[in-house]
């Protein structure tokens, strides 16, 4: 039998536009995005968003900003209505987040969409209400002025589109991601985030931008940042060269106010790291860039995602300078040479540790508190020695330090060569481990602090709160997402206690992913507390600290390795070292 020939029709308007939604609502998160967009150009001040069900039920943004006439509120629904362009030439000097008229319409088509509005001029505010193509006559209401925008049921008119959604945790963190990113380009805009009634984000206005990035990074972050210099169209911070990531999320680019994961800025931003920072680890930094509109196209995609840069060499250029000229001026040029020089980090004015140490790269935000014995050498605009005058730790054992990083021990045999850091974090180690196998590792706060958790943080927490009491933080359940500490382990009571319970969920995190087991993740917190209070590479160390480090040694279980297994020492005998030398 012949196939019947297969017609070609026209599609109705609905499905075109349930089509056409799927490149601007991909989910919640989205949703979210172009909702904030569109509250930042009516100028708002100060913008809610609550979710429901992760976003799924209910999102729901209101703001303050200059709201919209009644008599414009029907075409706010329909597509390709905006009032932000009027005409083909507009779309080559954009200076608004939002300018398609796609979000609105496509969100019409997927759920059930209201908007209620009321300018400064009216006396009160009228909604209307959209779904499935369809828009209802306007109603009044009591609102005070600005714009709230429901969307209520996102992807039941598409089923199979619903169900490609994740959790309602997993939405909510995507959620609050995309607001995270957003308020740091808009840090004088109050910005919260709640979820079924529970405040997951709270950021007030009028804020620096580098109270921003305190506020959404973390304090013991904000405080290790280097303020971008010599560039007036680049402005920003990025973190000093040992706070570093593995992966590029901490990497914040803006474009004219609008937040991009671009790859031509992200590039080069790390290529400004390039020689500052070991390889295959990502900075963290927070760069906008100012460009003329007319020099960048961002009608590429409807999500506004991707932009088109007429010379994007020159902008990566600027960056990749501006990122770089910030780290030689900070003073965090590696030092190569062996002749005594100045320590970069005092002359930069570096936040010191108790002990006026450097981080290590691998233990980055690390303090160091109250270890005894172990006090630095030189203060600031001292010379920084390269080898110290050796130290008698008994009649067979002579010690120095080098490159205020190793301690070099000339023994009977040979020389043996040690890692001050993994050998000072293997002794803490079995410290601090034998004080939590006696129960008494805890240390009380004078006044219990609460510390609001995100939703990923907080899943942890309710998980493995039993494991983190075990070691000595003791907190318990201050209402949805935020919990009171009330104990931190000894020896940490200087940090702030938001500061180090953050930093542990993060750090047994992917152990929890993989399915690991408690003693696994406990074990991991043990080595993670003594990676924290261990002395670093660069750390000056007093003749009675080498020699306590070195004595140290004597009593620990296995030093040759610290608790991760990196080895902590290496030996060179005599017989060895004249061979090498051909003098045997």
């Amino acid at each position: 039998m012949p196939q019947q020939a297969n017609h070609i029709r026209k599609l109705p308007a609905l499905l075109v536009e349930q089509i056409a939604a799927g490149e601007v609502v991909e989910r919640p998160s989205s949703v979210v995005k172009e909702l904030i967009e569109n509250s930042l150009d009516a100028g708002s001040s100060s913008i809610d968003i609550h979710l429901e069900d992760g976003g799924k039920r209910l999102i729901q943004v209101t703001d303050d900003g200059q709201g919209i006439a009644p008599d414009q509120l029907s075409m706010a629904l329909e597509s390709h209505a905006t009032s932000k362009l009027k005409e083909a030439v507009d779309l080559h000097r954009i200076m608004t987040l939002g300018f398609r008229g796609e979000a609105l319409s496509s969100m019409v088509a997927v759920a059930t969409v209201e908007i209620a509005s009321r300018p400064a001029a009216e006396d009160s505010a009228h909604r209307v209400v959209g779904t499935q193509g369809d828009i209802e006559h306007l109603t009044p209401l009591a609102m005070r002025p600005g714009t709230r925008i429901s969307v209520r049921d996102l992807f039941s008119a598409v089923p199979a589109r619903r169900r490609f959604l994740k959790s309602s945790s997993a939405e909510v963190s995507r959620c609050s991601a995309a607001v995270k990113s957003i308020s740091l380009s808009y840090p004088t805009v109050a910005f919260s985030l709640t979820h079924d009634e529970r405040t997951v984000l709270r950021y007030p206005a009028d804020q620096t931008l580098l109270d921003r990035i305190s506020e959404v990074l973390g304090s013991e972050v904000a405080q290790q940042m280097i303020p971008l210099t010599g560039d007036d169209a680049i402005a920003g911070w990025i973190g000093r060269p040992d706070l570093q990531r593995r992966n590029s999320d901490a990497i914040y680019t803006f474009l004219n106010g609008r937040f991009l994961r671009d790859k031509v800025l992200q590039h080069a931003v790390r290529e400004g790291f390039r020689g500052f920072q070991i390889p295959g680890q990502f900075p963290v930094a927070v760069v906008g860039i100012e460009v003329d509109p007319e020099h960048v196209d961002v009608n590429v995609h409807p999500s506004k995602l991707e932009v088109r840069f007429r010379d994007r060499e020159q902008i990566h250029r600027h960056i990749r300078r501006a990122v770089r000229g910030t780290l030689e001026a900070a003073g965090s040029v590696p030092e190569l040479r062996l002749e005594s020089d100045h320590n970069p980090d005092r002359q930069a004015g570096r936040p010191q540790h108790p002990f006026g140490a450097t981080q290590e790269a691998t233990c980055s935000e690390a303090t160091v508190e109250g270890v005894e014995g172990y006090s630095g050498t030189g203060g600031p605009g001292e010379p920084m020695v390269m080898a110290t005058d050796s130290t008698l730790v008994s009649d067979s054992v002579r010690v120095f330090q080098v490159r205020d990083s190793f301690l070099v021990l000339e023994e009977t045999d040979g020389l043996r060569i040690i890692d001050q850091h993994a050998l000072h974090e293997k002794i803490l180690y079995e410290q601090i481990r034998e004080s939590w196998q006696q129960g008494n590792l805890a240390q009380a706060l004078l006044v219990p602090e609460p510390v609001p958790l995100d939703p990923e943080q907080w899943s942890l927490f309710v998980e493995y709160s039993d494991a983190l009491a075990e070691l000595g933080l003791q907190g318990e359940e201050f209402g949805e997402g935020v919990v009171l500490v009330r104990t931190v382990p000894q020896g940490f009571d200087g940090q702030a206690p938001g500061d180090l319970l953050r930093h542990l969920l993060v750090r047994f995190e992917p152990v929890s992913s993989a399915g690991a087991e408690q003693p696994d993740i406990r074990e991991r917190l043990l080595q993670t507390m003594a990676c924290k209070a261990a002395v670093k590479a660069g750390q000056p160390l007093s003749r009675e600290a080498q020699q306590d480090l070195v004595k140290g040694r004597e009593r620990a279980f296995q030093p040759w390795n610290c608790p991760h297994g990196r080895p902590s020492e290496l030996f060179i005998s005599w017989q060895e070292l004249e061979r090498r030398f051909d003098r045997k």
